[in-house]
């Protein structure tokens, strides 16, 4: 070549990664890790509670990393010695005559997070146009936040423009009274608290709560009461502490006529018709003051949330009743609320639903749909006085309010996107129901906001933490669930997040060598006690830190259970090891109904749910176990599969319930087994 280089495909390629290369080593060298230790906060003493409690909890947060307290202080002054110094807040940025890009487009809730170095100081700037966006703009720097050791960091320079796709993302929180932690009926205060913190974390501004009045018989009893008091502290601490708007969500007309035998409405039962709990018809002048009375209980205590919404039905409603009826609900409750609620003018709001007064025609669906709720809103629209909105909580709806001018007053809850109800406990994977979500959200611009909703919130971090922050941000879209498992998991459980996005990515494992080294690796963590360093969500996991450690853990072993089973049955095992597989796997999903307190909805759903995964393998597999019941015989007799499930059975039956046991497990398959899987 006699030194000359000569351009071809080759040493055109062969450049062209040498550029690339030298490029990104630029960027590297550029990159330098923002120390946060010794830090000072500093944020204006004007500044609403909100804010200062946000100022607060990020402190709280970087103590617990390097173990020595830190400062939050309204005073400019400290913050001119520290070697890092976090200020919150856009009159704090004023104050240290910090130029921060502030434009009108990032809106209530938009923020900018800017670092930068200022008189040998180390500083970072997180301010919005108002407090909202300051409020929403700390729960975004907290989930940048890493650690080494006991040493926070950031990786930087940043000059981060940060603000929500949609202006209002709330969570909806419904479903069956499960065990403790899992269904919300059961928690405490405390747990209310931290679902809050938890749901601050993930920039959730709207928190739409169920206190089942409908449950909660007058005159109040002290028990009652007090309950209900408990839920005015909450809806007090997600506004003041966190930031948040409050929702209460009640049906429209129905009542509870006693405390159907139980004094903690935590654990009173629901849906009993006439010895508990009734429809009233709003028609009636006596049953419409039933009603009121029953509103007025609830509106005397639960005197601080923002906004009260009405389901049009299931619970209640009253078929054949006119809309008339419906409006005359609102603005009785409208009148209660103007003489006790706190704030000037109390949101109402009507969940469109199944719709008020609706019979079943046989068009309950389409153009029937989209024609009763234009009904409804045009209604609304004559006869209530503002403030008032609503929640479509199907996709026709959504034209309905279009076509009626409201979208601008209408937040889209689709239910069941994240988690179905009544659903077994089991860990939700697959994106593909909430891209739906907003894929029908972009055909709306004008919708004010988005909701999702949880029965189980310790078990389905995975699709809510993709729905909000999709809803923060759409670029997120094309975030790969295992790349948003990594995700989740350094807000978790940021020293094992890799393991945690495995075991997640396991519960669908099919090869059981590769989920036995992933739950051996969660069982040590377990028995230990201790999963490292909390992230941005996982500090305020209740009942203790180790919850979705313990959740994955029991859930991974329901999975190897199953698919050791449909293993086996691929090879030749003989009727005694077919049993012991058959066995084990009844018993891990037992020991979780009861773990749950699923073993109490047996007798009310189906026994095909998600983690029992009844697919094309385990049809597969009980096809082959027939072949081992029958020992060689042309069919299975009746009495041999019982013979085989027999033995099963008595064992199980020693640990567990009789329903839970025959009816949530051996039955099932035993009549599988009879009638050809």
């Amino acid at each position: 070549m006699g030194g000359k280089w000569r351009i071809t495909p080759k040493n055109c390629l062969v450049l062209l990664l040498e550029i690339l290369t030298i490029s990104a080593a630029a960027a590297q060298s550029n990159r330098q890790r923002i120390s946060l230790d010794d830090a000072v906060i500093l944020v204006d003493s004007s500044e609403p509670s909100y804010v200062q409690y946000a100022a607060k909890d990020l402190a709280s947060y970087l103590s617990e990393i390097s173990g020595k307290p830190v400062q939050v202080s309204p005073s400019v002054g400290v913050g001119k010695k520290a070697k890092s110094v976090l200020v919150v807040g856009k009159t704090m940025a004023q104050a240290w005559k910090i130029d921060l890009p502030l434009a009108a487009d990032l809106g209530d809730e938009g923020s900018v997070i800017r670092s930068f170095d200022q008189a040998g100081s180390q500083v970072i700037a997180i301010a919005g146009l108002n407090p909202h966006g300051t409020n929403a703009g700390v729960a975004t720097f907290l989930q940048m936040i890493r650690a080494e050791g006991k040493s926070a960091y950031l990786e930087g320079p940043f000059d981060l423009r940060s603000k929500p796709g949609f202006p209002i993302r709330g969570i909806h929180l419904n479903g069956w009274p499960l065990k403790y932690p899992y269904a919300f009926r059961s928690w405490k205060e405390a747990d209310w608290k931290h679902f809050v913190d938890i749901a601050w974390v993930q920039r959730i501004n709207l928190l739409f709560l169920w206190p089942f009045m409908e449950i909660i018989p007058v005159p109040l009893s002290t028990e009652d009461e007090a309950y209900l008091q408990e839920v005015q502290r909450v809806v007090e601490y997600a506004q003041k502490q966190r930031g948040m708007e409050v929702w209460i969500m009640q049906s429209a007309n129905r009542v509870a006529v006693s405390d159907c035998g139980s004094k903690d409405p935590r654990f009173r039962i629901y849906w009993v018709p006439r010895d508990c709990q009734d429809d009233m018809n709003p028609a009636d002048p006596q049953q419409f003051d039933n009603i009121l009375t029953h509103f007025e209980a609830l509106y005397r205590i639960v005197n601080n949330a923002d906004g009260f919404t009405f389901i049009d039905s299931d619970p209640g409603g009253w078929p054949g009743s006119p809309l008339s009826d419906q409006t005359k609900i609102f603005n009785g409750a409208r009148k209660l609320l103007d003489r006790y609620n706190v704030h000037e003018k109390t949101k109402l709001i009507d969940w469109m639903w199944l719709g008020w007064g609706r019979r079943s025609t046989g068009e309950e669906s389409g153009k029937y749909a989209v024609a009763l709720m234009q009904e409804t809103i045009r209604n609304f629209k004559s006869n209530l006085v503002e403030p008032w909105e609503l929640i479509s909580g199907m996709s026709p709806y959504l034209e309905s309010a279009k076509n009626e001018s409201v979208l601008g007053k209408t937040i889209y809850l689709h239910y069941g996107a994240i988690e179905e109800e009544p659903a077994f406990p089991a860990t939700n994977l697959g994106l593909e129901s909430m891209q739906e979500v907003f894929d029908t959200a972009s055909r709306y611009p004008e919708i004010k906001g988005i909701m999702g909703n949880n029965e189980l919130m310790s078990l389905q971090f995975p699709r809510t933490f993709y729905f909000f922050n999709r809803a923060w941000n759409g670029e997120y879209k094309t975030r790969q669930q295992p790349e948003m498992l990594l995700d989740l998991a350094e807000q978790l459980y940021p020293d094992h997040k890799q393991l945690i996005a495995d075991s997640f990515q396991k519960l669908r494992e099919t090869d059981p060598d590769k989920i036995s080294p992933v739950l051996a690796e969660l069982a040590k963590i377990v028995e230990s006690g201790d999963a490292g360093r909390p992230g941005a969500i996982g500090r305020y996991l209740f009942p203790d830190r180790l919850t979705v450690v313990h959740n994955l853990q029991q859930q991974l072993e329901i999975r190897l259970a199953r698919q050791r089973l449909i293993k086996a049955m691929g090879g030749k095992p003989d009727i005694n090891e077919s049993a012991r597989l058959v066995e084990n796997y009844f018993d891990k999903l037992l020991a979780w109904n009861e773990e749950t307190g699923w073993s109490k909805m047996i007798d009310i759903t189906i026994w095909r749910t998600p983690i029992y995964e009844d697919g094309k393998d385990l049809t597969k597999a009980m096809t082959e176990l027939k072949k081992v019941i029958a020992q060689g015989k042309s069919y299975t007799s009746y009495t041999q599969t019982q013979d085989f499930f027999d033995g099963i059975s008595k064992r199980l039956l020693q640990k567990y319930g009789r329903d839970s046991v025959m009816i949530g497990c051996v039955d099932p398959f035993e009549l599988a087994l009879i009638q050809g899987w």
